[in-house]
C-alpha cells in the first residue's frame, strides 16, 4: 500500500466507508474518484503473488498482494510464452492480465465476461497495464448453445452469472446478453486454445457441454472452479457432471485442497485419464 492510499485508508476509516467490493455508497464512490486522481490515473499499485507490478482501479482496492495463490502457481507453471488463453468469467481481470504476461508477445488472451461493468473495469485495466493488445475482451456469456440468455448482474462484483440463485441478494438487475459455445467461438476464429480457465459461478457444465470438440483435444489445459451449491440453481446434478467427465475420459482433481471437488466449492483441473470418444 502506497502512502497516498495510507492517507485516504485512514480517512476512509474516519468516514467510516466500507472496504467492500460493492462500493455503491456516495462516500465509497468520492473515495474511489479523489484516490484516482491522486494517483493520476494511474490506478493502485499491487503486486499480487509476487508478480511484477499490477496497476489497479481504485474500486479493486480491496485486492492484496495475494490473490489465489495456490491456482496462480499451478497455471503458471503450464501457460507457456506463445499459447492462447481462454479466460471465462474474467471478472475485473487479475488472472486475464497474468496470462497476458505469461503468454508474452507471441500469445494472446481471451476474456470473457457479459457483465458491462466488469468489461468497463477490465477495460481500464489493460489500458492502466499497457495490454491492450494481447487481450481481447469478449463480451459474450459462454454456455451450451449459441443464442441468449439473461445475465443476474451485480456490477463489477465477480458474483455475475447465468444462474439465478434463489436467496441471491448481491444480483440487482437481469440483462439479456449473447451466448456462444466455446466450440463455435473458436471454429470461427480459427483458434486452437492451449489452456481454458472457467469461473462463472455455477455454470460450468453448460460452458462444458457446449465445448465437446475442444474437451476431445488432449492438447488442452481445463481449469474449473466448481460451485455445486449453484447447480440445482442451474438446473443439473453431479450426476450429469460425472457423466460429462466420463463421456470425455476425464476426472476432477482438487487444486484447493478439497476432499471431494464435485461437492465443495473450489478449484480444480480436469484430468485426462483414457482418451476420449470419437
Amino acid at each position: 500500500m502506497n502512502g497516498i492510499e495510507a492517507v485516504l485508508r485512514a480517512a476512509r476509516k474516519l468516514l467510516k466507508i466500507s472496504e467492500s467490493r460493492d462500493g455503491r455508497s456516495i462516500h465509497a464512490r468520492l473515495y474511489s474518484w479523489v484516490l484516482d486522481i491522486l494517483t493520476l490515473g494511474r490506478g493502485i499499485k499491487r503486486c499480487i503473488n509476487e508478480e511484477s507490478a499490477l496497476f489497479l482501479d481504485p474500486r479493486c482496492r480491496f485486492l492484496g498482494n495475494s490473490y489465489e495463490p495456490e491456482v496462480c502457481s499451478w497455471l503458471k507453471t503450464r501457460v507457456k510464452p506463445g499459447d492462447v488463453v481462454m479466460d471465462v468469467g474474467a471478472q475485473f481481470g487479475i488472472y486475464a492480465m497474468f496470462f497476458a504476461r505469461w503468454t508474452g508477445q507471441t500469445g494472446h488472451v481471451f476474456a470473457f465476461d457479459p457483465s458491462p461493468e466488469a468489461q468497463r473495469m477490465l477495460q481500464r485495466h489493460l489500458t492502466k497495464n499497457a495490454l491492450e493488445d494481447r487481450i481481447t475482451i469478449v463480451k459474450d456469456a459462454v454456455g451450451s448453445e449459441d443464442g441468449t440468455a439473461l445475465l443476474h448482474a451485480a456490477g463489477s462484483d465477480p458474483q455475475n452469472s447465468l444462474v439465478s440463485l434463489g436467496d441471491d441478494r448481491m444480483a440487482r438487475e437481469s440483462i439479456q446478453v449473447a451466448v456462444t459455445r466455446l466450440d463455435s467461438f473458436c471454429a470461427e476464429r480459427g483458434i486452437k486454445p492451449g489452456i481454458v480457465k472457467i469461473d462463472t459461478e455455477g455454470w460450468e457444465l453448460p460452458i462444458l457441454r457446449g465445448a465437446g470438440a475442444l474437451l476431445k483435444d488432449e492438447n488442452i489445459t481445463w481449469v474449473v472452479e466448481m460451485h455445486p451449491y449453484a447447480w440445482p440453481d442451474a438446473g443439473y446434478t453431479r450426476a450429469d457432471f460425472e457423466a460429462l467427465l466420463r463421456e470425455h475420459g476425464m476426472e476432477v482433481v482438487p487444486l484447493t485442497g478439497q476432499d471431494d471437488p464435485l461437492a465443495t466449492y473450489g478449484d480444480t483441473y480436469l484430468r485426462r485419464v483414457f482418451s476420449a470418444r470419437v
